[in-house]
């Protein structure tokens, strides 16, 4: 099967941002996903929900192994969803089977744009797309978790075939500048190939009015406490060891604080026995996933992000876009969205007591606070506007198939 690809266009060679009137008919696309509870989830649905449904018509394959729900999510936007089963880690087997599928799905539906969402649908899609002959393959990888592999062996492995793959990806949509230079710093795709696109938050879905005592209630903490957040997935290099090693110390010194984990992942367990080790277990929640985790958030009097480097997350983007103050470690990816003193707090990574000190100090100062969480909010509302950064993302597509030869 092959596809016209500039008939899409009206006597242009490239496509330059906000073309839209040269389309001659919709641009097919198709999203692959293995949602998780992490960023890749919601980002696909915000994708979707704010779509330019006059010039692209969308379509998804989804996974439902982890997420049952997540296929109805996308159905009620009115985005026709193929179901394929795709499984985490690596497995030959299924993955090969995988592949046979999607490529039966691309061919029926003459898409213009496969894109992928993730590493594992990267994988499997990549060489779908490239024998089914898609005109413009993208992917979205949402970090490089093989970076922390366990030996260099498997890093380097990982490392190969993610740059076999990038030799026919027309375009990587990276959320930051800090994973836009990982990936040209492990030479997976060529440089003009990469996008760096910050994710889009909704600020509509963001809740405005929490009731904060039904919300500690559900937690068991009580109202004459303090409370402070983290909210994202614990995989490295997510670090909670060094916010539960800051607690201590401000526990000694305001004991009326109460710290909330919530999120899944690799650390969990390690949070929960690092807790219990430095004997603030009672003063600490480590809940796993949590549904209302953005009302969590919202009640929050301090949220914080503690890595040791790496992209810094939707949760995070989501938590200063509630107008609460944000402190994160001092990493490349945290000071591209948090000012020092402006729109949030920066503490050196791994480091404590500063961490410690930060937090005591928008404790004790709610003015300070209240200008962070004001200034975070607005920042969230003019550098991440949802709309904006969708149709960023639809101009890769035009960008990626106006670069096709005839």
């Amino acid at each position: 099967m092959t596809h016209n690809t500039p008939d899409l266009f009206s006597d242009v060679e490239h496509a330059p941002s906000r073309t839209r009137h040269v389309l001659r008919r919709k641009v097919r696309v198709l999203h692959v996903i293995r949602p998780d509870r992490g960023r890749s989830a919601k980002h696909l649905r915000l994708l979707l929900k704010h779509a330019d449904r006059l010039h692209f018509e969308p379509e998804a394959v989804v996974s439902p192994l982890e997420q049952p729900e997540y296929p109805g999510l996308l159905g009620a936007l009115d985005v026709p969803v193929h179901t394929v089963e795709l499984h985490r880690g690596f497995t030959p087997d299924e993955d090969l089977r995988c592949t046979h599928e999607l490529m039966k799905i691309i061919r029926g539906g003459r898409f213009d744009v496969l894109h992928l969402h993730g590493r594992k649908c990267g994988l499997v899609g990549r060489p779908a797309g490239r024998v089914a002959n898609v005109p413009a393959l993208v992917h979205t990888p949402h970090g490089f978790p093989f970076q922390y592999a366990h030996t260099d062996r498997a890093r380097k492995f990982h490392v190969h075939v993610e740059r076999t793959l990038g030799r026919f990806t027309d375009a990587m949509i990276c959320a930051s500048r800090t994973e836009t230079d990982e990936a040209l710093r492990m030479r997976l795709i060529p440089p003009e190939r990469l996008h760096t696109l910050p994710d889009g938050v909704d600020l509509d879905e963001l809740p405005t009015h929490v009731d904060h005592i039904d919300v500690r209630r559900r937690l068991g903490i009580n109202m004459a406490t303090h409370l402070v957040v983290m909210t994202g997935r614990l995989d490295p290099p997510m670090d909670p060891g060094t916010l539960l090693r800051a607690a201590r110390h401000v526990l000694r010194v305001e004991p009326r604080t109460h710290f909330v984990i919530a999120g899944e992942g690799e650390l969990l367990d390690f949070s929960r026995h690092l807790a219990r080790q430095l004997d603030i277990h009672a003063a600490v929640l480590c809940t796993g996933h949590r549904a209302d985790a953005t009302e969590i958030a919202a009640v929050a009097q301090i949220n914080v992000f503690s890595a040791s480097h790496g992209a810094p997350p939707l949760e995070m983007l989501e938590s200063m876009g509630l107008g609460r103050p944000f402190i994160a470690g001092d990493i490349d990816g945290c000071r591209e969205v948090i000012t020092h003193g402006r729109t949030g707090v920066l503490f050196p990574p791994a480091d404590e007591r500063i961490l410690a000190g930060a937090v005591l100090k928008l404790l004790g100062d709610r003015d300070l606070s209240a200008r962070l969480g004001t200034s975070a909010r607005e920042y969230i509302r003019t550098a991440h506007d949802v709309h904006t950064w969708a149709r960023a993302v639809e101009d890769v597509y035009l960008n990626a198939l106006a670069r096709k030869p005839g």
